[in-house]
């Protein structure tokens, strides 16, 4: 409540001053509490933006935020070119971006009380009680606090600006990665999820001075991790070993597996065994109760945000598992227990990432031809340059086929599209990437995606 104030966030208004529509829209203000893992408890002021969706259009509201595989991307680039790395939380964000709309929030009850300890003199005066007798105090914002529909957006757009002020160009395959050529030949990076940044060149002393430029904006208090460690998106990211990149989240995987209902001892050598894909008609399968379906679905997503970042190796199975969230039985339980038994054996692995050569790209594509019940297949795709999986994929086909050569093509249909988004991000980040070698195991889908219907006797 001090920030709020201190920023000068909003101005009191007298309940009289205000018309009775925007009494009726004033939307009401939140307070959540969390503890970080130092044992630090962060509050943190919201508004509850949820009444503004019947006149804000989703896409008029709409803030852009750093791709995944951007992330990884950049960071084999670190690796490879032994970069200096920098992570940096900016305090407060929103608190720093004008908001463009009139928006009246009001306070209730001990959020008032606490506001008026905070500069008695002026918002005591502007206090007024509600039919149940809680005092109210109404507020117009100045700034865009969080939880309002366009504050993202808003404050996207003055940290772009910011960003091509001092020089920077955002590449078009991402408009949250932005890049700067020094003087001295080095290329600067800046990626950012919201008010989360990542900054990496070759240069230390670039990195230090984009960060002093940085905190001419937003203070003295910008939170600043430095070095071969650091924690950015809820991944440890370590650039420690000379050339490799590696990326774990063991604590995540371990509150999964504390979080699930059931006391997870066992281990397992694979995350899924052969009839991962195998489902039971509906008149002979036993349905999970509501709460442990419940339970299903939240597990699946928790383990769907760790397959997209440091647990690759289970996406397989929790693409499966995502198909089977509306319904499921008790042999899901029993599958989703199996990944959780895998984690449990596996909690310290790492992703490992070494580039050898950043013009080349290996992509690997396989698939499964007709495994799941509706005789769809499954496609799996990773991309190497050099050891390691830099991207991969797992995805159940969209359309039914009618041999393993066709399931193959589709294959690589799907992957086609961020085998080509791929190549043209490295491109526009100066790696010189040339050549994009794709490898399958089927010799008749080979020879017609290169050659087409010369190769087809149909």
């Amino acid at each position: 409540m001090r920030q709020l104030h201190d920023m000068r966030s909003f101005f009191p208004c007298g309940p009289k001053t205000l018309k009775r529509e925007d009494r009726r829209k004033a939307l009401s203000s939140l307070v959540f509490l969390k503890e970080k893992e130092s044992g630090e408890v962060k509050g943190r002021t919201c508004v509850n933006g949820a009444p503004q969706r019947e006149y804000i259009r989703k896409e008029d509201a709409a803030s852009p935020t750093v791709a995944m595989d951007s992330v990884f991307l950049n960071g084999a680039i670190d690796a490879y070119q032994k970069r200096d790395v920098a992570y940096i939380d900016l305090p407060g964000a929103f608190l720093h971006t004008l908001t463009n709309e009139k928006v009246i929030m009001v306070l209730r009850g001990e959020l008032c009380e606490l506001m008026c300890l905070v500069e008695p003199k002026l918002y005591r005066k502007y206090v007024c009680k509600d039919k149940r007798g809680q005092p109210v105090l109404y507020v117009e914002l100045y700034k865009s606090l969080y939880g309002l529909m366009r504050s993202a957006l808003l404050f996207y757009r003055k940290l772009r600006k910011e960003l091509e002020d001092y020089g920077m160009k955002m590449n078009p395959y991402d408009m949250c990665v932005a890049n700067k050529d020094t003087k001295h030949g080095h290329q600067l990076t800046v990626l950012w999820h919201v008010d989360d940044l990542k900054i990496s060149c070759k240069s230390k002393v670039e990195v230090t001075k984009i960060i002093c430029y940085l905190r001419n904006s937003y203070g003295d208090k910008m939170t600043i991790k430095r070095g071969g460690r650091g924690k950015y998106l809820g991944m440890n990211l370590d650039f420690s070993e000379p050339g490799v990149f590696q990326v774990d989240m063991c604590q995540y995987v371990r509150e999964i597996i504390d979080g699930f209902p059931e006391q997870i001892v066992k281990t397992s050598p694979t995350p899924h065994s052969d009839n991962l894909f195998t489902v039971k008609e509906d008149d002979s399968a036993e349905f999970l109760p509501e709460e442990d379906a419940m339970q299903f679905h939240r597990t699946t997503a928790q383990l769907l945000f760790l397959s997209t970042r440091a647990r690759k190796d289970i996406q397989t199975a929790v693409s499966f598992l995502t198909t089977r969230v509306k319904k499921p039985d008790k042999d899901d339980w029993h599958k989703i227990r199996k990944v959780l038994e895998y984690l449990n054996g596996t909690i310290d692995l790492k992703l490992r990432v070494e580039v050898k050569d950043l013009r080349v790209m290996r992509w690997f594509v396989d698939t499964a031809h007709m495994v799941h019940w509706d005789c769809k297949g499954q496609t799996g795709a990773a991309m190497t340059m050099g050891r390691g999986a830099v991207l991969s994929y797992s995805w159940k086909q969209k359309v039914n086929t009618k041999s393993s050569t066709e399931t193959e093509m589709v294959g690589v249909d799907d992957a086609i599209s961020n085998i080509l988004w791929s190549l043209y991000f490295l491109q526009e980040q100066g790696c010189g990437t040339k050549h994009v070698i794709i490898y399958q195991d089927n010799k008749s889908a080979i020879l017609l995606e290169s050659n087409g219907k010369f190769s087809s006797g149909k």
